[in-house]
């Protein structure tokens, strides 16, 4: 057996990305971000610092999915409102029950990375910090 690093394959990266609410309760309506890599990224981890929770009532979900989907692989219909967040850091992906799950979302090239709200997240803002690998095509 032998092994090599390959210089030209796999990369990992990370991404900030601002999220300031908005009263849309559109699938996505949030915001949505594009596969910056424009290859497939095994998303690692997801964090968000909270620097002001929402004054709205509504929840908020996040996952890799196609434009206007509200996916839900990353956040689903956590509670953002400023009692429960505000100032706080938080792990969003939810931890595998089994060692055979899947404990990344896969982003591929064409997908985006989309918020959802259920009301209203005026208010919120925060910086959502996504780890990620980028993998080989074969």
């Amino acid at each position: 057996m032998t092994v090599s690093v390959n210089p030209a394959g796999p990369q990992k990266g990370r991404l900030v990305i601002r999220l300031t609410g908005v009263a849309s309760t559109d699938n996505g309506g949030q915001g949505e971000v594009e596969n910056p890599e424009g290859a497939t990224l095994a998303v690692t981890r997801v964090f968000a610092h909270f620097l002001h929770g929402s004054t709205g009532v509504g929840n908020l979900s996040a996952g890799i999915g196609v434009t206007g989907a509200a996916p839900t692989d990353i956040a689903s219909a956590m509670d953002v409102i400023e009692a429960t967040v505000g100032g706080k850091v938080v792990h969003l992906p939810a931890v595998q029950v089994a060692e055979t799950e899947n404990p990344t979302a896969l982003w591929h090239s064409t997908d985006v990375l989309g918020f959802t709200g259920s009301a209203s997240m005026v208010g919120l803002i925060a910086d959502v910090y996504v780890e990620y690998i980028r993998l080989s095509a074969s």
